[in-house]
């Protein structure tokens, strides 16, 4: 094994010139040289020749001002350090350098101003070291937390929104609920003003009436319920499609109501749709010209219902009393009628979307349905 071999350096000021020297041509990981008071390069150490690109010959006696980029050197920057160096004594910043090949790195520099023993500025040293490596994991780093920032913030949004939703939801469900009680009690009601009072008449009847007139009871009570089970799903619907059931729930409503119903489907031969689309249509027409009936107080009511290359768009309108001047925007649709809620939540879950306003007079009812 090779024992290296100690060099005993000489004492006194030219020994510690020259263990200065040593140390300065010993560093590889920083570039330390020496301007003179205009900024011209001095010295120049391996550091600086293995960071910048430039052999000693090449930099010595060169502006310090070509390791800058021209934007920098455009707007004096350079000089402006020597400026803050001679009056603080030191200067320190970070910045964009460019080497010998027009690479650029990132640069952490320190200037120290030099002065004689007298208070004369004789020069400036220089330490510059390349923070690329670091600047890059701090910019990734940055880059990360934006990205965790914009991932949080659409996670608070999508909670937000889930939370409307369950509201809206929550709302919904009691709204659906209150239908479904109405419903309830308008079929009790029907049973018993209707078809209840009928069979006590045909008890009471038993062995007074005559056979023909016992029959005419019998099929009055067999077209009320026939009736009451058309309105709760009318076969038609599946049997012949939508075009058939609408005019035979029109035809009877109008009957029943009084109110004069136009009824356009286009195109003339409609084609069939799927179940769910076909019941949801129905249930939206429905549900619309029985809220004519009940709020609008209007003598005529037209429902159109068309097909289109990608939707199917239903309307029905009527010339009555209108929506109460109170309800503006979104809470029509909101709030005029209890089965309006329904109505848009059978909608949605196919995709579509309900739209009500004045018509003046009256109220339009659009709802849009995607194929």
């Amino acid at each position: 094994m090779t024992k290296s071999k100690i060099v005993e350096l000489p004492r006194g000021n030219s020994g510690h010139a020259d263990l200065v020297r040593l140390l300065i041509d010993s560093v590889k990981d920083y570039a330390i040289f020496v301007l003179d008071p205009s900024g011209h390069v001095l010295t120049w150490n391996p550091g600086a020749e293995a960071l910048k690109g430039y052999t000693r010959e090449e930099i010595v006696g060169r502006h310090f001002s070509k390791f800058y980029p021209p934007d920098a050197v455009q707007s004096g920057w350079p000089e402006h350090e020597l400026a803050m160096a001679r009056k603080e004594g030191r200067f320190a910043d970070e910045g964009w350098r460019v080497k010998k090949d027009g690479s650029t790195f990132w640069a952490s520099v320190v200037i120290t101003a030099l002065q004689t023993p007298e208070g004369d500025l004789a020069g400036f040293a220089k330490v510059t070291q390349d923070m690329t490596v670091r600047r890059q994991g701090e910019e990734r780093i940055q880059a990360l937390n934006r990205e965790l920032q914009l991932k949080v913030s659409e996670l608070d949004e999508s909670r937000r929104v889930i939370e409307l939703r369950t509201l809206d939801l929550e709302k919904l469900s009691s709204q659906l609920l209150r239908v479904q009680d109405e419903e309830r009690r308008r079929l009790a009601r029907d049973l018993h003003d209707g078809f209840g009072q009928q069979l006590t008449a045909m008890k009471m009847m038993i062995g007074r009436a005559s056979p023909t007139e016992m029959e005419a009871e019998f099929d009055s009570a067999i077209a009320s319920v026939r009736n009451m089970s058309y309105l709760l799903h009318p076969p038609l619907l599946d049997e012949t499609g939508l075009r058939a059931a609408l005019h035979w729930f029109v035809d009877g409503l109008t009957k029943r109501s009084n109110i004069q119903i136009s009824l356009n489907v286009a195109p003339a031969v409609f084609p069939r749709l799927s179940n769910d689309m076909e019941a949801t249509i129905f249930r939206v027409v429905q549900e619309g010209l029985n809220n004519v009936c009940k709020h609008s107080g209007s003598e005529t009511a037209r429902v159109e219902i068309s097909r289109k290359a990608d939707r199917v768009l239903i309307t029905i309108r009527d010339f009555g009393r209108g929506i109460p001047s109170a309800l503006t925007g979104t809470h029509i649709s909101r709030d005029f009628g209890v089965g309006i809620m329904g109505m848009r939540e059978r909608l949605r879950q196919l995709g579509g979307e309900l739209t009500i306003s004045r018509a003046e007079p009256g109220v339009l009812v659009e709802a849009r349905l995607p194929l």
